[in-house]
């Protein structure tokens, strides 16, 4: 029977959810994981391109860049910068691929800084101071977007506070007095005239121009610049868009699976609340079964202490104290495989199986052995389909005389005499109970003697196995040295001393598995 406990299922829940919640976030960021790449592309190849044909041209025609003071260094380091960047981003978009995280901040801030640098250059180096008002009013709304898109918001807050300097600027280079005059076709014309019929009064009139900063524009450069700008605002708002109307369309199916993760959600409280319940329940029938304190006090001479902590909410560990109407004692140790409410169940039947046979068989530990190891069998493995078996050990004591039984960890035994613990080694004495139909032949018995104040320990090996955090084990030989120095304690201040000593050894690791201690003192 698979089992699972209220905490692997709670992960089993909140995983699935967890994915869910994760296809929800990936619908809602595939549409914009690209546009920002595609927005940075757009700007690096038509700036690109354009100071390239710029070059090119001027290069061609006059032989020389406009200002070679400026433009010798300015214009090929835009060019390789854009060129580069749009290089660097193709191949990213291409091969589907985020690209590297330095290198996408590296070509993202040099395209940025290129923006601002060739912006100011147009608008603080132009030879018409004129037009460089309205250059800068076009350049500073495109920068600011573009600064936001590709860098962040605080990028575009900062350039926006610096825009307003270069407007001042550019104001103040060119007169806060200065106003604007256009020049009526039939001006335009008579200036033409001039240049045809008096080519040294045009020139006169060309030079205070010139020196006033008031270069012709010509409108078709005006117009060529403004596509430009045109332009690129244009593919970072088809990009933007593109995204948003992806990320709506996408809206519905996120919604969709995270209304899915909620139903879940829902059902996992539902889930815990009933397991819980049922867990409770368990946990309480298991408490009902253990051993009273008036029976441990009822044994013969024995003072007895037992105690048990379950990894989880249900525990497979098994212990049982049973004095017998003629002055004995049986005492019982097992370990059912894993812990949980499976395991738990199996020691259930274990326990109840145990008391009815030994009771029948008058304390024959033989019997009793095989007894519960066929009805393990039938129940468990042939009914339940489970794998589930147990190690179980059973003593019987009487007038000092200890018989031993079945396979468990070894009886710690620490004689009043002496001064360091022994073993009693259990391997020979039995095999797994519950695996097989029959293990009547191969379980027998063993034997030792205890006087006055003589101590026996059983173990299970969630004590001996216990995990520190470096992943060392607690161990036999430390439980036998913590026994050792608790030795003139009473009987249930020692456990509590082991116990004690076995949590501080796990620290802040994990608790594995369930430990079980049961002490026994033979007394007067």
């Amino acid at each position: 029977m698979a089992n699972h406990s209220r905490k692997e299922r709670s992960s089993i829940f909140l995983g699935n959810q967890k994915d869910v919640l994760e296809e929800a976030r990936e619908l809602l960021q595939e549409p914009s994981r690209n546009t920002k790449r595609k927005i940075q592309l757009a700007v690096n190849l038509i700036l690109g391109t354009l100071v390239t044909a710029h070059v090119a041209i001027q290069l061609a025609t006059a032989g020389r860049l406009p200002d070679p003071e400026r433009d010798n260094i300015l214009l090929p380091l835009v060019i390789v910068v854009n060129l580069g960047s749009a290089a660097y981003n193709l191949i990213c978009l291409l091969r589907q691929k985020e690209g590297s995280p330095r290198w996408n901040t590296i070509t993202q801030w040099a395209t940025v800084l290129m923006l601002w640098t060739y912006a100011l250059s147009i608008v603080h180096r132009n030879p018409n101071t004129a037009t460089s008002l309205l250059f800068d009013q076009g350049l500073s709304v495109i920068a600011i977007f573009l600064t936001g898109v590709i860098l962040n918001r605080y990028a575009a807050l900062g350039w926006f506070f610096a825009t307003i300097v270069s407007l001042y600027l550019a104001l103040k280079n060119r007169g806060f007095e200065f106003e604007y005059y256009l020049m009526t076709s039939t001006e335009v014309a008579r200036m033409k005239a001039l240049q045809a019929a008096d080519q040294t009064a045009y020139a006169a009139r060309l030079g205070e121009a010139v020196r006033e900063n008031l270069v012709p524009l010509p409108a078709g450069l005006f117009a060529l610049l403004s596509v430009f700008f045109s332009l690129i605002a244009f593919l970072a708002t088809f990009f933007e868009a593109s995204m948003i109307g992806q990320v709506l369309g996408a809206i519905p199916s996120a919604l969709e699976k995270i209304q899915i993760a909620s139903r879940e959600k829902q059902q996992l409280a539902e889930e815990n609340v009933r397991m819980g319940a049922e867990l409770d329940v368990a946990q309480r029938i298991q408490a009902m079964i253990l051993p009273l304190e008036t029976e441990l006090e009822k044994c013969k001479g024995l003072e007895v202490a037992a105690k048990m902590t379950a990894a989880s909410e249900v525990g497979g560990d098994l212990y049982d104290v049973l004095p017998q109407p003629d002055g004995s004692t049986v005492l019982v140790i097992g370990d059912v495989t894993d812990h949980g409410l499976a395991s738990g169940l199996v020691m259930l039947m274990s326990q109840s199986a145990l008391r009815v046979c030994l009771e029948e068989a008058n304390a024959d530990l033989h019997k009793s052995l095989t007894y519960v190891n066929a009805t393990l069998y039938k129940n468990v493995q042939t009914r339940m389909k489970d794998a589930r078996t147990l190690t179980l050990a059973l003593l019987h004591h009487k007038e000092g005389q200890v018989r031993l039984a079945g396979q468990h960890e070894t009886v710690v035994l620490l004689r009043k005499e002496s001064a360091e613990a022994e073993e009693v080694e259990t391997m020979d004495l039995g095999c797994v109970v519950g695996m097989i139909d029959d293990i009547e032949p191969m379980v027998s018995e063993t034997q030792f003697d205890i006087k006055d104040g003589d101590i026996f320990l059983l173990y299970t090996d969630g004590a001996t196995e216990a995990e520190n955090p470096e992943h060392e084990q607690y161990g036999v030989e430390r439980l036998k040295r913590s026994l050792e120095a608790a030795r003139d304690l009473p009987s249930k201040a020692i456990v509590d001393h082991l116990f004690q000593d076995i949590m501080n050894f796990i620290g802040s690791a994990p608790v594995y598995d369930d430990i079980t201690l049961l002490l026994v003192r033979k007394r007067a």
